[in-house]
């Protein structure tokens, strides 16, 4: 009985530890295909990070921004997108469903984008370390240069991500305020035309200029007036009533007198188009263009301000570490797989064993 025993214990041990640790061993060092890896390091800083008086990252206070940028760079090296672009222009697919690697590694040739998408992130790698704010990142393949091809291709990628990243940035920040300068600059241009219609349409420059004009014909007008009356005073107890020089002294009285009614009914009466209601509307345009004037500045200001706030944002992607080139395969890690293969094997003959010797106890 116990020698039946013990044949049994021999074949569980062979058949659930020997053999399997075997082949797997057999598999990794005859058949599995060498991975190389490729290392590369970065990080993202801002302009207003550089030109902050207090380094916050002394009391362990980090930039929210950049880890925000990073996790978004994070997410775009590992997406489908980023998939899209490698095999357009590296073949990465090709690479990773190639015949000359083993069957159980390599990708299968009628793999779905799902299936493709997700062997991709067993080959990559991406951690961010938030107290340093450093994203590594390496990716495995099956041969050296080319792994460090496609972390090369990465960090590029990477490097037009932030370029598109500040470009929107900028782009959402400029353009309400750059609209706001185009509309001012529009109605500061229509509020301009109109007063120079206005000028040319009554024919002056200011109605300053043209009631000093006014004030002054009149004045002029009043002491011609006044010398006209003068010498009709002086002449009249020469000549007679009807003389043609009286009467026509008393005409060119009345003209003048006239002319000076005139005048003063430019500066104010009541009627319409008067020099009053011209000045109202010449101020009015005047106070708008004015008005428009010192928006179009304030909008140009907070233009500017918008300017150098944006190019304080901007991002700056730095590599810390180039991709490295690898002199030797570290993957598959044949002695790991090995040993973890053989603990699991020999947990799973003891389970076996005692739970065979608890049946056969109690049979």
């Amino acid at each position: 009985m116990k020698r039946s025993w013990f044949s049994v214990s021999r074949i569980l041990f062979l058949a659930l530890v020997v053999l399997p640790v075997t082949v797997i061993a057999l598999y990794e060092y005859l058949l599995a295909t060498n991975r190389y890896e490729s290392k590369a390091a970065l990080y993202i800083t801002e302009e207003s990070a550089q030109s902050s008086p207090l380094d916050l990252s002394l009391l362990g206070i980090t930039n929210p921004g950049s880890s925000r940028d990073i996790l978004v760079l994070k997410a775009f090296i590992e997406s489908q997108s980023m998939l899209g672009k490698f095999d357009k222009n590296l073949g990465l697919r090709e690479h990773f469903s190639n015949p000359s690697i083993d069957f159980w590694s390599r990708l299968a040739s009628d793999a779905s984008r799902e299936e493709y998408h997700e062997y991709y992130l067993d080959r990559v790698l991406a951690e961010f370390d938030d107290e340093a704010q450093l994203l590594t990142f390496s990716i495995q393949t099956f041969d050296a240069e080319y792994s460090r091809k496609i972390l090369s291709f990465i960090l590029k990628e990477s490097q037009v991500f932030i370029d598109k990243l500040n470009e929107n940035i900028s782009r959402s920040q400029l353009k309400f305020f750059d609209n706001e300068v185009k509309k001012s600059e529009i109605t500061l241009t229509r509020a301009r035309k109109d007063l120079r219609d206005f000028q040319k349409k009554n024919n002056f420059l200011s109605t300053e200029v043209a009631t000093t004009a006014i004030v002054g014909t009149i004045s002029a007008l009043e002491q011609q007036m006044a010398q006209k009356k003068s010498e009709l005073n002086s002449r009249f107890g020469l000549l007679g009533t009807n003389s043609p020089t009286l009467r026509r002294l008393r005409a060119e009285i009345k003209a003048i007198h006239e002319q000076i009614q005139r005048e003063n009914n430019r500066l104010a009466s009541s009627k319409e188009g008067n020099l009053s209601d011209l000045d109202s509307k010449f101020r009015e345009l005047t106070l708008l263009v004015e008005f428009q004037a010192l928006r179009y500045k304030a909008n140009l200001d907070a233009l500017e301000k918008a300017k150098t706030e944006a190019a304080r944002r901007l991002r700056f992607l730095t590599i810390v570490s180039e991709p490295t080139l690898a002199d030797e395969s570290l993957y598959p890690d044949r002695p790991y797989i090995i040993i973890t293969s053989l603990i699991v094997a020999l947990m799973v003959y003891f389970i076996c064993s005692i739970t065979m010797a608890t049946i056969r106890e109690h049979a």
